[in-house]
C-alpha cells in the first residue's frame, strides 16, 4: 500500500498536462459559495512554546505592544504562505488567554498564573486574525486540568472535587460524570458568546489513555459523545455559524488490511468522531495523523472516504522535521501533503513554531509551489461548493471527464468495456495476475482522476461525472495493469 499510494503521488504530483488542464476550468466551477482548502495551523500558548515569546505586564505598555508584536509577525508570515485557518489554544488546562467568568487567566501571558496580561489576547487575535483573511478556532482542551497542584486544577478542586480524577502528577475531568459536559460547554459558550470566533476546537475529547475503565468501550464512546453533543447544542443556539471541530487520533479504527496497532480513535481512547462527522455533531475534523507509510496513507484515505459532507483536514507531523523530535525528512511531509491534496482532504501543521522556524526548507516549500495561491484550489483543481446536494457526488473527482475532443487513437480495441448502470459496474473475473482490491480510475488522456475498492467484481462509480474512463488494477506494490473502458452516463 505504501509503494502504491507513493506511485499515485507522483503521478499525480508531475502531472503537468492534468494541472494544466485542471487549471483552465477553474474559473468555470468556482462560486462564491464556494469553501476553502482547510491549511491551518495548531499555535500552541502552553508554555508559550509557539507564542508568546514574552510575558506582558498590565502595568507596562511596551510589554503588552511586545506581545502583540510577536503575535502579527507571526500571522503576517503564516499569511504570505497562505495558511488559512488558525487553531489558537485559548483553554490551556483549566485556565484560559481571555478575562473568564469561569476559569482563571493562565500563566503564558504575564509569567504569573491567574494575572491578566493587561489585555484580551483572544480578541486581539481574532482582530489580526481577520484582517487577514484568516478563520480563527478557539482550541479548548477539554478532559486534561493539568498539574494537580496547578491553578486550573486547584480552582476545579475547590468548586467541583468529586468531578476529578488523578493521574500520575495530573488531574483530569471524569467523562463519566454529566457534569463534566456542563463545565465544557459552559466555557464554550463564554467564548461563542463573547467573542466573534469562527469556531470552537475540541482537544484531548477522548479518555485519557491511562484511565482505568470500568464502563464497556460502547459506553464510553456514549460518554464522550454526550459531552459533544451538549457542546454542540450551546454553542449552535448561540451562534448556528460557529463551527465546531476536534482532534481525534490519526487512526479511527482497525482498517481491513492494516490494523492501528492497538491505538486507534474508536476504540482505544472512545472518540468516535466519524460518527460525529456524520451526524452533524462536528462541522470538520483534524486527526492528528503523525505517522509514516502504512501507518499514514490508508487511514487518511478512510478520514477522506469517511467525510461525507463534512470536512477533514489531515493533521501533519511537520515537528518531527526537527532533529531533536523525529529527524524525519522532508520529502515524506511533501508527499503527505500531496496525497492529502489530491484526495481533497485540508492540512493542518503541527505546530506553527516548526513550520515557521523552515525546518528542512518546509515553509520555503509551501511559499513557492504547494501554497502559492490563496485556497480555493487544490494543486490546480477547481475546489467545489460541498454542499449536501453536491458533496457526495464530488468527495472523489475533482473535475469533469468529457470525451469531446478525443482522438479515436486513444481508444484501443483490445481492452473491454465494462457494464454499469451509473452506479455500480461489473469488472472482469479476478485472475490470479489481477488479484487485487484497488482499481485506479484515468481519464482517456491519462490523467488519474481517483482510486475505488473493488467489492467482489463490482465498483462504485456513483460519485464519478458522467464521462468516459479507463481502468487499472493496482497492486500494493503500485504496479498498474489496465483492466477496461467506462463509460459514465448517469
Amino acid at each position: 500500500m505504501r509503494k502504491l499510494l507513493l506511485f499515485i503521488t507522483l503521478f499525480l504530483t508531475t502531472g503537468t498536462p492534468y494541472i494544466l488542464q485542471a487549471q483552465t476550468t477553474v474559473n468555470q466551477h468556482l462560486t462564491p459559495a464556494s469553501p476553502k482548502e482547510i491549511r491551518a495551523v495548531w499555535l500552541t500558548t502552553i508554555g508559550g512554546i509557539d507564542w508568546p515569546r514574552h510575558y506582558a505586564n498590565a502595568n507596562n505598555p511596551a510589554t503588552i505592544e511586545q506581545q502583540k508584536r510577536e503575535l502579527t509577525t507571526m500571522l503576517d508570515r503564516l499569511q504570505q504562505i497562505n495558511i488559512n485557518t488558525i487553531l489558537l489554544q485559548t483553554r490551556i488546562r483549566g485556565s484560559v488567554i481571555y478575562p473568564s467568568k469561569l476559569e482563571p487567566w493562565d500563566g503564558c501571558l504575564s509569567g504569573k498564573p491567574g494575572v491578566s496580561p493587561g489585555y484580551d489576547p483572544l480578541r486581539f487575535a481574532i482582530e489580526e486574525c481577520h484582517k487577514r483573511g484568516m478563520e480563527i478556532h478557539a482550541w479548548v482542551v477539554t478532559i486534561p486540568m493539568g498539574k494537580w497542584n496547578g491553578i486550573g486544577c486547584q480552582q476545579m478542586r475547590r468548586k467541583n472535587p468529586s468531578l476529578l480524577r488523578k493521574i500520575g502528577e495530573d488531574g483530569y475531568l471524569n467523562p463519566e460524570l454529566p457534569q463534566t459536559a456542563d463545565i465544557i460547554a459552559d466555557i464554550c459558550a463564554e467564548i461563542t458568546k463573547n467573542y466573534n470566533i469562527d469556531g470552537i476546537h475540541l482537544d484531548y475529547i477522548r479518555y485519557p489513555e491511562n484511565w482505568k475503565m470500568r464502563v464497556s468501550k460502547q459506553q464510553g464512546r456514549e460518554n464522550i459523545t454526550k459531552i459533544v453533543r451538549k457542546i454542540h447544542s450551546r454553542i449552535k443556539a448561540i451562534k448556528p455559524q460557529v463551527k465546531l471541530s476536534c482532534s481525534p487520533l490519526g487512526k479511527h479504527d482497525d482498517l481491513s488490511r492494516y490494523p492501528s496497532r492497538g491505538w486507534n480513535a474508536r476504540n482505544t481512547v472512545c472518540q468516535d468522531a466519524q460518527r460525529w462527522l456524520h451526524t452533524g455533531l462536528m462541522d470538520q475534523l483534524y486527526p492528528m495523523l503523525y505517522f509514516k507509510d502504512n501507518n499514514f496513507y490508508p487511514f487518511a484515505i478512510d478520514w477522506m472516504e469517511q467525510s461525507h459532507t463534512g470536512q477533514v483536514a489531515a493533521g501533519l507531523a511537520v515537528y518531527l522535521l526537527d532533529r531533536k523530535e523525529g529527524n524525519w525528512k522532508i520529502d515524506e511531509v511533501k508527499r503527505q501533503l500531496n496525497v492529502c491534496r489530491q484526495l481533497g482532504l485540508g492540512q493542518c501543521f503541527f505546530r506553527a513554531k516548526f513550520l515557521l522556524d523552515n525546518h528542512q526548507g518546509i515553509y520555503d516549500y509551501l511559499r513557492i509551489f504547494n501554497y502559492a495561491q490563496n485556497g480555493m484550489e487544490r494543486m490546480g483543481f477547481p475546489h467545489f461548493s460541498e454542499s449536501v446536494a453536491a458533496a457526495n457526488t464530488l468527495k472523489t473527482t475533482h473535475m469533469r471527464h468529457s470525451t469531446k475532443g478525443m482522438h479515436p487513437k486513444r481508444i484501443r480495441q483490445d481492452l473491454p468495456w465494462v457494464e454499469n448502470n451509473g452506479q455500480q459496474a461489473v469488472l472482469p473475473d479476478k485472475s490470479e495476475e489481477l488479484d487485487t482490491d484497488m482499481i485506479l480510475v484515468k481519464s482517456l488522456s491519462g490523467n488519474a482522476v481517483t482510486t475505488l475498492m473493488r467489492r467482489g467484481n463490482h465498483i462504485d462509480v456513483t460519485r464519478l461525472h458522467d464521462g468516459m474512463y479507463i481502468l487499472y488494477t493496482l497492486s500494493q506494490r503500485g504496479k498498474t495493469h489496465r483492466l477496461a473502458y467506462l463509460k459514465v452516463e448517469h
